[in-house]
């Protein structure tokens, strides 16, 4: 036999119920701006139903409902899409940096344009063609040695400008991994609230969509793999180490950004390794333009500075032939034309003789403090920016009165080392698409591999953006919260408790009838 009470308290159940529902839905609608929130939700169930127990069973039909109860408020969400989007982001942050960088390296190097260093390097060859149209004219030895300074000028700001790129990639890797060390100690901190809270058997949703937000941040800067104990407590691998484990933290370190697999200390290692390339290869550049080996040709009547090689028969004045590989002495005039191997432009500059009284040899044009020449360390020779009267462009001189003076109007070094833009060199191997052909080949070379580096970055980028967007659209349209759905539900909940608000007025009339009514006729 059921309770006399028993309607009564069905419409309490409801109304609690209905009120718990309720307070969710406007805890709902109140963060539904909250970046990491997740939409939450009561979970109902029919409350366990009478049965009398006895020796005996009425025939009146049962079980008796005895109305609704909740057992758990949860977070509507899903674990399949968090894995993904985390997996995503992490290639996301990645591809972002290293695009950044690429832009900037395309920014340092400016081409193509009018005022980068392909222009400054054809300036500098159109000055040794004047140069060598009237090696006398004053003017055009001083466009040659400006030309000279502004392309050294130019090389050492694109290596001051990659110098910057470099120690702001590596100051950012410091400001990444202590951002990263301090969403572990958050982390930290939220796994020991949320197993204390859920041993009780509550479920934790706030603490753990703060949790679960971290996690998304963590996973725009490195590498992120997870694994939830139990207790409600995650643990993580990051950068090959294991980072977190419950409330034990191993904090990650600068070197950390080298075995990270993805996420922004990736990108910014893989950014590192672009600015190295970039400068290796202007680098090749520089070194190989000033000293590589490269053949050049000797017009007729040029009179040796130095003990010389061949790599052709050559035929002496008097007529005496020195066959291809044997010595030629110094101060031997050529009568043909002679092929020789020179080391760049400083080893063809010293064969040739300057404009001074008397005329001097063996005088290098650029200049490095270390020996290597670099895009950082190379210079004009101080002493023909101040005379450039020892810019050597003649190849020959005469005997005046017992006095060696150089042929004011000869310019065959000038020919030659004009020539040079169009020379053969061998490149270093494996830096850019190109290992033989001139300084011009090489550069557009260098300059095309990194367009097609950085186009790469991009496609890579728009496409992992897009992947990351799409799936954080789909997390969104399961746990993010629509107010127009909150809106319905609160009509429905509100309806809800005013029916059973109302099924508890009317049973209290049925009670008030039966105690206060019943049982008095008569008196």
């Amino acid at each position: 036999m059921t309770s006399t009470f028993h309607g009564l308290e069905t419409s309490k159940r409801a109304l609690f119920v209905n009120t718990t529902s309720m307070q969710t839905l406007g805890h709902n609608i109140a963060n539904a701006s909250t970046e990491g929130y997740t939409r939450q939700r009561v979970n109902t169930t029919e409350a366990r139903p009478i049965w009398a127990m006895g020796m005996t069973r009425s025939q009146q039909p049962g079980m008796l409902g005895t109305g609704v109860e909740y057992g758990s408020i949860t977070r509507i969400r899903d674990s399949f899409l968090d894995t993904q989007f985390r997996r995503e982001n992490q290639f996301l942050g990645s591809w972002e940096v290293l695009n950044s960088t690429m832009v900037s390296i395309q920014s340092i190097m400016n081409e193509p344009s009018g005022s980068g260093l392909s222009k400054v390097m054809d300036d500098f060859w159109n000055a040794w063609e004047t140069l060598n149209r009237d090696p006398s004219l004053l003017s055009a030895r001083v466009a040659v040695a400006g030309a000279a300074s502004n392309l050294t000028d130019t090389l050492q700001h694109i290596s001051s400008a990659l110098n910057n790129l470099t120690s702001d990639i590596t100051a950012n890797i410091d400001k990444k991994v202590m951002e990263a060390n301090n969403i572990l100690d958050n982390i930290a901190r939220l796994n020991v609230l949320i197993r204390d809270n859920e041993s009780f058997g509550d479920n934790a949703n706030d603490y753990r969509d703060q949790r679960d937000l971290l996690i998304d941040q963590l996973s725009t800067i490195v590498d992120v793999q997870f694994v939830e104990d139990e207790a409600g407590m995650v643990s993580l691998t990051s950068a090959g180490a294991n980072v977190l484990e419950g409330e034990n933290i191993t904090y990650l370190t600068a070197a950390s950004a080298a075995t990270a697999t993805a996420g922004q200390l990736n990108g910014y290692t893989r950014s590192l390794e672009e600015t190295s390339t970039i400068r290796n290869q202007l680098n090749a550049l520089v070194s190989t333009l000033v000293t590589g080996d490269v053949k050049v040709t000797l017009s007729n009547g040029y009179v040796t500075s130095q003990d010389m090689t061949a790599l052709n028969d050559v035929t002496l004045q008097g007529g005496a032939i020195i066959p291809a590989g044997q010595n030629i002495p110094a101060g031997s005039t050529i009568t043909s034309s002679m092929d020789v191997m020179v080391k760049g432009f400083n080893g063809l500059h010293q064969l040739g003789y300057t404009l001074t009284d008397p005329p001097t040899t063996g005088i290098p044009f650029f200049l490095s403090t270390g020996g290597a020449f670099t895009i950082d360390d190379i210079r004009v020779n101080p002493d023909i920016i101040s005379d450039t009267n020892k810019i050597a462009a003649s190849s020959k001189f005469e005997n005046v009165n017992g006095v060696n003076k150089v042929i004011r109007g000869n310019s065959d070094i000038a020919n030659a080392l004009a020539s040079m833009r169009d020379a053969l060199f061998t490149f270093p191997a494996n830096l850019t698409s190109l290992s033989t052909g001139s300084t011009d080949d090489y550069f557009r070379a260098l300059v095309g591999d990194l367009g097609i580096r950085a186009s790469n970055t991009l496609r890579n980028y728009e496409n992992q953006y897009s992947m990351t967007d799409n799936l954080q659209m789909q997390r969104q349209s399961v746990s993010g919260v629509s107010l127009d759905e909150e809106f319905a539900d609160m009509i429905r909940f509100q309806q809800a408790y005013n029916a059973a608000a109302r099924n508890m007025t009317t049973v209290d009339e049925m009670l008030d009838r039966v105690i206060n009514s019943m049982g008095i006729v008569g008196r």
